[in-house]
C-alpha cells in the first residue's frame, strides 16, 4: 500500500468534506465532489470505518482525531495457509 495519505492530507481531506456537506446545487456537482473526495480518503487509509467517524461517532470526533483515529489502525493479518 503504497499510496497511503499522511495525517494533513486526511485531515484536509476531511475538512474539504465538511465543508462541502450540506450544501446543494441543481446539478449534482458538489455530491460528485464529494463523492471523490470520500473515495479518496478511503483508498488511502487502512481503516475501513473512517467514513462512520466523521458521521456517527458521538460525540462528534475532530478531523485531527479522526486522522489519528485511522492512522492507529492496524488490520489483522492471517497467516497464509498454503505454506507448509
Amino acid at each position: 500500500m503504497n499510496n497511503l495519505l499522511a495525517r494533513d492530507e486526511i485531515i484536509s481531506l476531511i475538512e474539504q468534506i465538511y465543508r462541502l456537506d450540506g450544501t446543494s446545487d441543481e446539478t449534482g456537482e458538489i455530491e460528485r465532489k464529494t463523492d471523490n473526495l470520500i473515495d479518496t480518503l478511503e483508498a488511502g487509509v487502512l481503516d475501513p470505518e473512517i467514513v462512520n467517524y466523521m458521521y456517527w461517532e458521538i460525540p462528534s470526533l475532530t478531523p485531527e482525531q479522526i486522522a489519528d483515529r485511522a492512522l492507529a489502525y492496524k488490520p489483522i493479518i492471517l497467516p497464509d495457509e498454503s505454506q507448509p
